[in-house]
């Protein structure tokens, strides 16, 4: 089987293909766009694929069975990227796939594609909804929680490095919608390589959630128990005013959408998401690094 890989070189990419790579029967086309793919083996092919290209050079040369989309911007100051990005590039990608006699598309989203999340999450709530209007054989959609382990400078992987180097960790607390569900990065490979090699037949929709359900303060509790950080309590509506006025007078601490993206409304929880909780560990159990 023929399968393209955009976003290819990013961790959540590279952790699936290396999964992938378990199956001999594989051949994997990786889209590269400004970084390199980090892995190298003979059944591995690298193209420059850019979403906001026509993309059809790709498509001309080579006739795929698979598409995983894995591309689009995730942090933007400047929020109309996410829709130029996410939406009408993966809009276009899905086009380009259709043209090329490809039938199966693999969308990798998030459990914050939600209506009032934010433009992050709003766009990739968009582009769900697009590709669910055109005709696949396989349509599948991966919505994953928060996820850690990658050393990225994101997310909680921010804040772990934060409690590291400073020995500080921000609790935050005051909003019911504080509540994170970790994943580490290795669990979200073998899941999400397990559901794409299923090739189930129609629209299937996976949130994928770590095994269990942490506030603000637990979460903090449990890094700062790692890493020996002080907790710093943070009252949630006192955080975004503060970081409200910041950015307005030029302090942009965070990506505007950020603040929304944390409260808005999820697809899943770990309570309620289909996560396949078998051989998934516990943020920071004592088999994470």
């Amino acid at each position: 089987m023929r399968i393209l890989v955009t976003g290819a070189s990013s961790p959540l990419a590279v952790g699936v293909l290396r999964q992938l790579l378990l199956n001999s029967d594989l051949e994997l086309w990786c889209g590269r766009h400004r970084k390199e793919v980090p892995l190298a083996d003979p059944r591995l092919h690298v193209i420059d694929l850019d979403l906001e290209s026509d993309l059809l050079g790709p498509f001309s040369r080579t006739r795929f069975d698979m598409v995983i989309h894995f591309a689009g911007v995730t942090h933007a100051f400047d929020e109309q990227q996410y829709w130029h990005v996410n939406l009408e590039g993966t809009v276009r990608l899905a086009r380009a796939t259709r043209e090329n006699g490809c039938h199966r598309f693999v969308y990798i989203s998030t459990r914050c594609a939600t209506r009032g999340s934010g433009a992050y999450g709003e766009s990739k709530l968009a582009a769900e909804q697009e590709l669910q209007k055109l005709d696949w054989e396989s349509l599948l959609i991966i919505r994953p929680a928060e996820i850690y382990g990658s050393e990225s400078n994101e997310g909680i992987d921010r804040m772990l490095a934060v409690a590291r180097r400073w020995r500080i960790i921000p609790a935050l607390f005051g909003h019911s919608n504080l509540l994170f569900a970790p994943l580490h990065v290795d669990d979200f490979s073998r899941i999400a390589a397990e559901l794409i090699q299923q090739h189930r037949e129609g629209a299937r929709i996976e949130t994928v959630c770590g095994p269990e359900d942490l506030n603000g303060i637990v979460l903090a509790k449990r890094i700062g128990k790692r890493h020996r950080a002080v907790l710093l309590p943070l009252w949630w509506p006192t955080v975004a005013v503060s970081l409200k006025a910041l950015h307005k007078i030029g302090f942009a601490i965070v990506k505007p959408d950020q603040l929304t993206r944390l409260v808005g409304e999820k697809t899943g929880t770990a309570a309620s998401a289909e996560t396949r909780r078998e051989g998934v560990r516990r943020f920071l159990s004592h088999s994470d690094s």
